[in-house]
Parts: C-alpha cells; structure tokens; sequence
C-alpha cells in the first residue's frame, strides 16, 4: 500500500504541493507560481528517485499526483497539468541511476525551472504576439528618453526575459542542490511530532460542493499588466507627437488578438482539453484507485503534520527556517505511521 511506504509518503506530500499550494496560488493569480510550486516538485521528484527501487515509481506518482490534483483542485488551468507531466517524465529521464544522485537533483531543478520561466515566456507570446514585446521596447525606450542621467536603453524586453529566465534558473540550481543534500539531513534529524494535535480536522481548498465564479484571465496579473500597458501606450501618442501613432496601433491590435485567442480556448479548445482529460484519467482511475483514494485519506492529516512543523521551526531567520521546515516535515512523515 502508498501509505506505508516512504515514496508513497513523498507522493502524499506531493499531491498535497500540488493540490492546496497550487491550488491557492492559481485561484489567487499569485505572481512565480510556477517558481514555488516547480520548486517544490523538484524536491519530491529528487527524493521520490532516491527513495524509489524502480524508475516507474516516479512516473506512477506523478500519475496520482495529477489524478488527486484533478479531484481536489478541479479549476486548476490546464497548463499546470502539462506542467507537472514534464516534471515527472524529465525526473523518470534523470533519475536512472542513484549512483549520480547529486548530479541529478541539480540537474532536475535547472531544467524543470527553466522549462517553467520559458513555458510563461512561450505562452504571452503567443496571446499577444511579437506587438507586446515591441511595445515594451517602446515604452522602455520612452521612459529612459526621459531620465537625463540614464543613456539610451533598448532591447528591454530581451532584459526582462533574460532576468527572469536568470531568476528561474539560479532558483533551480539552489533547489537542486538543497534536494541533493536532503537525505543525508533526513537521517540526522531527530523530530517529535505530537500525534495527538493531528487531527485530520483542516479543509483542503477546492473539494467544496458549488460552483465558484471563474476568474476572467484579464484580472490576472499579467493581464492587467498587459491591458495597463496598452491604454498607457495609446495614451502617450496623443499627449506626445514624437511617439509613433504605429505603438497605438499595436497595442490595440495586441489587445484583439489577446481577446481573439483566450475566447477560442476558453470557449473551445479548453473544454475539448477537459473532455480528453476525463477519458484518460477515468482508465487510469481504475487502475490507481486504492492509491488514489489513500492520498485522498491522508491529505488531511498531512496538511496537519506540515502545519505543526511550520510552527516548530517559529523564531528563525527566513532562509534557515525553510531549510528546517522542509528537513522537519520529511523527517516527521517518515516517522508518522511506519516505513
């Protein structure tokens, strides 16, 4: 059974990153989404293959991940599903072998976060186009024209997907190398959980009867960014005559082709995506159903034990309290009902 086994827990704490984390941070558009969760996800996957006697038990966790995920947090959007399949076909690829576990681990958190920052880069280009682009050089160029001190700036938008694919990638290099170490820490850490406080009694987001109002994609914030930059754009070839009448002219053209693309999907191609979604993970329901039903069990009584950790490591610096939570929470699951 999943529950007595140390990769079953890991798949629990898992399914739990991915089903109330990633469930609240896409319900409140929380900006590095993909940052925090695909961090998290490094970690499993790093420990899931340390821990694992086959290669296949990464694939199947990653199976019962996305199957919890879709019973639990159901208005997660699409792109998260395909996110978490990369991650764990690209962690079955790099976890052949325990012998290069380190090199693995650092490997797994540059390539999964870097998949990650350009999956975002990829899909704002193709709602909004190259214009968008464009028309943050334009600004970027305006603003700087009128700041003395500063030269001529161009190119913004190549900075800012360089910064941000930067950022995701020093992140996946530092997760990498916190995954790598986490066994040998796992196995020195002593913790006692109060078995007591774990009541089960915390509600997980998502499993509410009813329907909550979906969010439209222009109160995300990307959205709201985009349509801000716009109105901005159009409003600067009026006040100002040396700015290109061509920049309005693209940023209404980028804001059709926005409203174009994200109609077809939502009304579209999304609800095709769902329907083709259902079909394959109702066969594969059958197949992980004890499995499926055990995570569903604990997934109560884990958000308890990481709870009661977060508490525990109350009074330290940022950094090293991360580091002993995340050190606490494997240690006291491990514990916690057997190996």
């Amino acid at each position: 059974m999943i529950k007595n086994s140390i990769v079953g827990k890991i798949t629990v704490l898992w399914a739990l990153s991915e089903a109330a984390l990633g469930g609240v941070l896409h319900a409140f558009s929380i900006p590095f989404a993909g940052l925090f969760i695909g961090s998290c996800a490094v970690i499993f996957i790093s420990l899931i293959g340390y821990y694992s006697e086959t290669r296949k038990d990464i694939f199947k966790s990653m199976m019962i991940v996305l199957l919890v995920k879709a019973a639990v947090s159901p208005h997660t959007p699409p792109m998260a599903y395909l996110a978490v399949s990369i991650q764990g076909v690209i962690g079955s690829v790099l976890f052949f072998s325990k012998r290069f576990y380190r090199i693995s681990s650092i490997m797994m958190g540059v390539i999964v976060l870097t998949v990650s920052s350009l999956q975002k880069i990829i899909l704002l280009t193709l709602i909004y186009g190259n214009n968008l682009w464009r028309s943050i050089d334009e600004f970027g160029k305006f603003v700087t024209d009128q700041v003395p001190l500063i030269g001529k700036v161009s190119g913004i938008s190549i900075w800012i997907i360089g910064i941000y694919s930067a950022l995701h990638m020093m992140t996946g290099i530092i997760v990498g190398i916190v995954a790598a170490g986490l066994p040998a820490r796992i196995k020195k850490a002593e913790v006692k959980i109060d078995e007591e406080k774990l009541d089960g009694q915390m509600k997980l987001p998502g499993r509410k009867k009813g329907r909550g109002r979906k969010k439209m994609w222009i109160t995300s914030p990307s959205g709201i960014m985009i349509f801000s930059l716009a109105i901005v754009l159009i409003v600067l070839t009026y006040i100002f005559s040396h700015f290109s009448e061509s920049v309005a002219i693209n940023a209404v053209i980028m804001l059709v082709r926005s409203f174009l693309i994200m109609s077809i999907w939502f009304f579209i191609v999304a609800p095709y995506a769902k329907k083709i979604f259902k079909k394959i993970s109702g066969k594969k329901k059958s197949r992980y159903s004890s499995e499926i039903e055990s995570v569903l069990d604990q997934l109560p009584l884990y958000m308890s034990i990481v709870s009661q950790c977060w508490k525990m490591s109350k009074g330290k610096h940022l950094p090293v309290r991360l580091r002993e939570f995340t050190v606490t929470i494997f240690a006291s699951i491990f514990q916690v009902g057997g190996k």
